[in-house]
């Protein structure tokens, strides 16, 4: 089976609403999370036997909180240990990279559903703090501390 087709039957299997983009080769997924609603890209490489997961948000970050946003990503990247956030420093798009590398294997159900959900949940943790470093002049080190508060 091709990676498209243990997907495309993973999503159906698990009740997923999907669309799939012909034109573009990727799968359209809309996630409702606790702190936001997030838009999942999974885009399926067959020649590389890969998957790529890319989970946004509707905010674009303003301008002039691009920099504070870049200091608070990187210092959530530090600590993660599956995926990346990414802020295109041109429009302020943020987003969610996974990536799954298949080479010579087929995915289980379990790391289809890994891929996708990584992204959301860690919106929904870091979410609170993007919103409050672009609407209420958080620093970065506060924001990384009101997010991971839980943790410790």
């Amino acid at each position: 089976m091709t990676l498209f087709q243990i997907l495309f039957e993973t999503l159906n299997d698990n009740g997923w609403e999907f669309v799939y983009d012909d034109k573009n080769e990727i799968f359209r997924l809309e996630i409702r999370g606790v702190n936001s609603d997030y838009h999942c890209f999974i885009i399926v490489d067959e020649e590389q036997e890969s998957l790529l997961c890319n989970t946004h948000i509707n905010e674009k970050v303003p301008f002039p909180k691009r920099l504070e946003i870049c200091n608070f990503i990187n210092r959530v990247n530090y600590e993660l240990a599956n995926g990346n956030f990414e802020m295109d420093m041109d429009d302020g798009e943020i987003r969610f990279r996974t990536f799954l590398d298949l080479e010579n294997t087929e995915p289980s159900q379990e790391q289809l559903m890994n891929l996708i959900w990584n992204g959301s949940q860690s919106f929904d943790t870091y979410y609170p703090g993007i919103i409050k470093i672009i609407c209420d002049g958080m620093t970065a080190e506060e924001a990384m501390a009101m997010c991971t508060q839980e943790d410790e």
